[in-house]
């Protein structure tokens, strides 16, 4: 059985994360996406860690692999009048065609969706700038996903209440943005069946980042109350509820049992939480440091892995809180392929992350490194735009091609 979005064609004109996160859902689906990139200004990601071996490299970064799985590239220097025109015919062509530009500047490149619309209505249109198109702000305000977490608050929330804000760890919204992006090309491939139009889907990243501080903006639009920093504290109305300290170095089990029927199992296995000051919610959070202290007492003698299997087998929320090293091992990530082996002329062997769902009937291709710089030029330019070989070598030497 074909892959479901095997017969689609994308063309992804995105750099660092969010356009190419996006676009590499599209091809764990089965879609030809083609990245149109060029060396002479290569994608930022190339030039970030972690490298293979600890050697930098335009073709060595773990992550530009791991952002651009199963992709084909193309070099082509759009600033050349024919390099954008080859983007512009590969466009034509295309079903979806994602932009991270600065908003406003794919217009002035000619690449504006009402100009691409009219020599393809059927075109899925996505741009991705910080604050959409729209709006005040939005044309011409340029970043990444750093200032949209910043914009979106959540460099707020995040860190100890008498020090700076920390703020998500890297571009946050770059990660976030992609899962809203898909599920709109998705739809929109869905309203096409229908009507035969397309569509420019305008993705404000800074919005969706929003959508997961909602109980924040809630609870200042009904109660005036501004959230702060709040350090380890993780929920201000549930108890017990945080990370506790285990044997081991800087290793913590999170536990979450608020709720009556786990707080009366918890009770009973961990000593001193008989204490009738925590027989009530209500009393263990007017009570939560006395709480937490002997919670602390009782976990960190033991693994963080015991605790975890003692409270899961009782039936209590908790898990060991991860390291890296422990997701590289875990064996519900083996068992599942979640890590998958690629193989690259540059860097050899390496693993990233696969697709992170699984369609029963339609098993995923392997995973393949992302593509490097130019490697699929040739037969892009011949199978999408039918060029002949002597053009694209006119092509290549003129510069265009790079």
């Amino acid at each position: 059985m074909p892959a479901p979005l095997e017969e689609l064609k994308v063309v992804d004109l995105g750099w660092i994360m969010v356009g190419p996160v996006s676009g590499r859902y599209l091809a764990e689906l089965g879609a030809d996406v083609i990245k149109a990139e060029t060396g002479k200004r290569p994608d930022p990601l190339r030039g970030l860690g972690p490298f293979k071996d600890g050697r930098p490299g335009l073709e060595r970064s773990l992550s530009y692999h791991l952002t651009n799985a199963n992709k084909r590239s193309l070099a082509v220097d759009v600033k050349r009048p024919e390099g954008l025109d080859l983007v512009r015919r590969l466009v034509a062509d295309a079903d979806v065609f994602i932009e991270s530009f600065t908003p406003g500047a794919i217009d002035g490149m000619g690449l504006s969706y009402d100009a691409l619309a009219d020599a393809n209505p059927g075109l899925i249109m996505v741009s991705t700038g910080i604050l959409g198109r729209k709006g005040t702000l939005g044309l011409g305000m340029s970043g990444t996903g750093m200032t949209g977490s910043a914009y979106a608050g959540a460099a707020h929330l995040m860190g100890w209440p008498d020090r700076p804000p920390t703020g998500p760890l890297g571009p946050w919204t770059d990660a976030v943005a992609p899962r809203f992006i898909v599920s709109a090309i998705l739809a929109a491939l869905h309203r096409r069946k229908a009507t035969g139009g397309g569509v420019h889907i305008d993705l404000a990243q800074a919005e969706a980042g929003l959508q997961f501080l909602a109980p924040a903006f809630l609870d200042h639009q009904v109660n005036g109350v501004t959230a702060e920093r709040r350090g380890g504290l993780s929920d201000p109305l549930r108890a017990p509820c945080g990370a506790y300290p285990c044997a081991g170095d800087d290793r913590w089990v999170v536990i979450d049992a608020p709720a009556a029927d786990a707080w009366a199992v918890l009770a009973a296995i961990v000593p001193g939480l008989d204490d009738p000051r925590f027989a009530t919610l209500v009393g263990r959070l007017r009570h939560r440091e006395a709480l937490d202290t002997r919670i602390a007492a009782w976990t960190q003698d033991q693994t963080a892995e015991a605790v975890e299997q003692r409270l899961q087998a009782a039936g209590v929320p908790a898990h060991a809180l991860c390291h890296d090293g422990d997701l590289h091992e875990d064996a519900d990530l083996e068992h599942a392929g979640f890590y998958r082996r690629i193989e690259d002329d540059e860097i050899g062997e390496g693993w990233i992350p696969g697709p992170q769902f699984s369609l029963d009937r339609t098993p995923h291709a392997p995973t393949r490194a992302g593509p490097r710089i130019g490697d699929a030029s040739e037969a892009i330019l011949a199978e999408r735009l039918g060029l002949a070989p002597d053009e694209i070598a006119r092509l290549k030497a003129a510069g265009v091609l790079a």
